[in-house]
């Protein structure tokens, strides 16, 4: 069973993964690892998000919109676990890449901007914007304004969801719909 988190920048895609990981028995894959070990590759130190955007839309021009997808699935392929829960979805063509696999759903979360960005703050990763208006660049490209088609589509993406949650509360609160959402999901798909 694969399910795909799409969703903005600190919006609790991490929250959701660890959630399958620790109740549900998942492994997670998240797309942006493998822009990071280009990020590496490259010799780019003190990474920005900026930068990680640019690396994720470099890859999907020289490589094909789904290439981040398709290596995920690779990777996931020779795993001996069959609940994968995969984040970091940033583009249509790995949404529909994604959709032609069996037991695949896809989950947007949705959440208040100014929410997120006291989240974003309160997570410390060093590649985040650490401005109002830094974050509402990031946001909006994220979202895909400005960006070609191999670029950042997230807003696009959200309308490929089968299901979305809204986190606009606490972590609990939050925990509470994911739990109802993968206890219908698993079992619709009889792998409850």
């Amino acid at each position: 069973m694969l399910i795909g988190v799409v969703g903005q920048i600190a919006v609790g895609k991490g929250v959701l993964k660890d959630y399958l990981i620790n109740n549900f028995g998942f492994s997670s894959f998240s797309l942006s690892s493998i822009v990071h070990d280009e990020a590496k590759k490259r010799g780019i130190k003190n990474i920005t998000r900026k930068d990680l955007q640019d690396i994720g839309n470099d890859l999907r021009k020289k490589y094909g919109r789904d290439i981040l997808a398709k290596m995920a699935l690779e990777i996931i392929k020779k795993s001996k676990n069959s609940r994968w829960v995969i984040e970091g979805i940033r583009n249509t063509a790995e949404v529909e890449f994604l959709k032609k696999q069996k037991n695949f759903s896809l989950i947007g979360i949705k959440s208040i901007r100014a929410l997120r960005f006291k989240r974003l703050l309160d997570r410390k990763k060093p590649w985040d914007p650490k401005t109002w208006n830094e974050f509402l660049k990031v946001d909006r490209r994220d979202l895909g304004k400005g960006e070609k088609n191999t670029g950042q589509q997230v807003g696009k993406c959200l309308a490929y969801c089968d299901y979305v949650l809204t986190n606009n509360k606490d972590k609990k609160d939050f925990e509470r719909k994911v739990k109802k959402l993968l206890t219908k999901i698993l079992s619709f798909n009889n792998t409850f």
